[in-house]
């Protein structure tokens, strides 16, 4: 079992809760890890650098497995807002490793009258180390032969998100 994927899995879930508590707002977020830090890239700034498209499904997948070369990256995380059938709003949080581990579990949250995030639940239902709440996710550290324009496309890419890159200090 991969490190990465255990620390993701015990503590992106805790410092998400406390980004959606502080912005009150779920945004969605990728995660992962090198040897020294975390980051987290939120998605919704994909609209400035995208030509306004934002990130597409398959431009996830081609960028989190470009960020995987690049970072080295052993385990990615994701987190995005969903709601059921009967109105429960939870953060359906996925992780993966490279060695095809997964886990995904659900927090419950409370959104007050101005649709700003009020409460988090800290305990988590629906775990699973066998499905992803986002199948996506699926799609992580799948062995893609990108062509060398798309290629060009995702370093240019990256080059503009890169200063959006939120670095978080592992424990030692």
């Amino acid at each position: 079992m991969q490190k990465d994927f255990e620390y993701l899995k015990t503590e992106f879930p805790k410092i998400y809760r406390g980004i959606v508590l502080k912005h009150k707002a779920v945004n969605n977020v990728i995660s992962f890890c090198d040897e020294s830090n975390q980051y987290l890239l939120f998605t919704g700034m994909f609209h400035e650098v995208n030509g306004g498209k934002g990130i597409t499904g398959e431009l996830e997948t081609y960028f989190v497995n470009f960020l995987s070369q690049k970072y080295k990256a052993k385990a990615f995380a994701r987190a995005s807002a969903y709601v059921e059938e009967n109105q429960t709003k939870f953060i359906g949080f996925d992780i993966k490793s490279i060695d095809n581990e997964i886990w995904a579990q659900k927090n419950s949250f409370q959104v007050g009258g101005e649709g700003k995030v009020t409460a988090v639940d800290e305990s988590f239902s629906n775990s699973s180390d066998e499905n992803n709440i986002c199948p996506l996710v699926a799609s992580y550290f799948k062995l893609i032969d990108l062509p060398e324009d798309t290629i060009k496309f995702l370093n240019d890419l990256y080059e503009q998100v890169k200063p959006s890159l939120q670095l978080i200090k592992l424990k030692k």
